[in-house]
């Protein structure tokens, strides 16, 4: 028999990381969801990751520069950000996101 797990995201424990940068992390067996609540001049600096992952925004308007190329995310934009390439974020609006990570994001697994 299959189990079936439900999560309420504002029940799940917030992290603020980077200033105005707070982000509630969901892991699976093998991915990690991330759902950021950043504030309009919030930045994610620069770094990189073995993880691919995948950007959506969900409100606002987000700029992500991967790899020195810049673009304006807003609702319906999706953006696929392969392993190991830089990558930063600023928000030019307060903005609600979620990103998937392959394989789990294990730096925040038990934050």
């Amino acid at each position: 028999m299959i189990s079936m797990e439900v999560v309420e995201i504002n029940n799940v424990k917030s992290l603020e990381p980077f200033k105005d940068c707070v982000v509630r992390f969901i892991h699976s067996e093998n991915v990690s969801l991330a759902f950021w609540t950043i504030k309009k001049n919030g930045v994610l600096p620069d770094h990189s990751h073995v993880n691919e992952q995948v950007t959506t925004v969900t409100k606002g308007e987000l700029e992500l520069t991967i790899d020195g190329k810049s673009e304006v995310l807003t609702p319906g934009k999706v953006v696929i950000i392969p392993s190991n390439v830089r990558h930063l974020a600023k928000a030019l609006t307060d903005c609600e996101l979620t990103d998937v990570f392959y394989p789990i994001r294990e730096d925040y697994k038990n934050k």
